[in-house]
């Protein structure tokens, strides 16, 4: 199951789909954000700093975004798709804890 998400890659994509059916505005109060900011991420403008890329981060693990996420397309598995999941998950993980002591 993946529960996080790598915190240095915040696409415009990924962002939109963590916002969600929330208005620009409510997403930004939510993450302490202003609107315009928001937009300018989504929009390809700007990149979020450390410090929203960790509150995005931590949104997004309370949200348990993609925690139901599957890979599609043409991808050759070998060996066991349980552990070749978990094996994603573990890497997404260590990723984001690298992202969280870079920003500290």
């Amino acid at each position: 199951m993946l529960t996080k998400f790598a915190a240095n890659k915040w696409s415009p994509l990924m962002l939109k789909r963590l916002r969600g059916k929330r208005t620009l505005e409510e997403f930004a109060l939510q993450i302490g954000a202003p609107k315009n900011t928001v937009w300018r991420w989504e929009s390809r403008h700007t990149q979020p700093s450390a410090a929203y890329v960790k509150r995005l981060s931590r949104l997004a693990q309370k949200e348990r975004f993609l925690a139901d996420w599957q890979p599609v397309g043409s991808i050759t598995w070998i060996g066991n798709l349980k552990e070749g999941s978990q094996a994603i998950a573990r890497e997404f993980s260590r990723t984001l804890v690298r992202g969280r002591h870079r920003t500290k």
